[in-house]
């Protein structure tokens, strides 16, 4: 199984640099790549879909936000 990509490129082919042909695409592209083009051609971030952060609370932290929600609801009577 791999790993999530950091960096997912737009649908089609890009060019990066002047000059350079529109060869980029997911398939040939890691994220060490981008990061390199990224430091030295910041325009080309539009080429790329934002990544949304995904965060998941595990059990534990619902069962102390669900306790802090108790006291202050206790502190408050």
């Amino acid at each position: 199984m791999s790993t999530p990509k950091k960096y997912v490129l737009k649908p089609g082919r890009h060019q990066f640099a002047p000059g350079e042909t529109a060869a980029h695409t997911n398939d040939n592209l890691t994220d060490e790549q981008a990061e390199w083009y990224l430091n030295r051609y910041p325009h080309i971030a539009l080429l790329f879909v934002k990544a949304e952060a995904k965060v998941k609370a595990s059990g534990k932290e619902k069962t102390l936000k669900k306790q802090s929600v108790d006291l202050q609801q206790e502190g408050g009577e």
